[in-house]
Formats: structure tokens, sequence, C-alpha cells
């Protein structure tokens, strides 16, 4: 079982037929539970960053996004918090 909450918000560039360019921000949290009997909504890894997409007819969808993991990747641990990472994007996403 798992839970997904994400919000973001665009900012467009450049708004052309043949090229669209927008950054945007967003906030994300989720988690994955092995049962349904540890399934808890409100238990979730929280992150937020920013990123830009260009979307040109050719190649498609592409972008680069800076996020930051505010909780640790794995439940049980109290150490280090995910932090900074970038996520390069290619393709349309679903």
């Amino acid at each position: 079982a798992y839970t997904r909450f994400g919000v973001e918000l665009h900012f467009p560039f450049l708004l052309q037929p043949t090229t669209t360019i927008y950054g945007l921000t967003f906030l994300e949290g989720g988690n994955a539970f092995d049962s349904w009997r540890e399934f808890s909504p409100f238990k979730i890894k929280r992150s937020a960053g920013f990123g830009v997409r260009l979307y040109l007819p050719v190649v498609g969808m592409l972008g680069i996004d800076w996020g930051y993991g505010f909780d640790h990747p794995n439940q049980g641990n109290t150490g280090r918090r995910s932090g900074s990472q970038f996520h390069f994007v290619m393709g349309q996403q679903f």
C-alpha cells in the first residue's frame, strides 16, 4: 500500500507553438507500506523543490529539478535526511 500527495505551481517563461519553457515549484509527500495494517496516510516523507521544463516537438519534454528531502528514507533510522538531490526528466510524465 502507498500514499502520495503533490502540489505543483508552474511559471511560464516562453509559450510558443514550437517551444514551451516553464519553471515550477513543488511540494510532495508520500510513503510505501508492507501491509494494510501498517498503512497510515499521515506517516509521509516530505520534499520540496523547483525545476525547469523545456518542450521541443522533435525531442519531447526535457527538464531538470532540484529537490530537498526533509525526512530519512528509512522509517526506523533517525539519522541523516535525504537532503539535496538533482533529477533529470526526459519524456512525458504520467
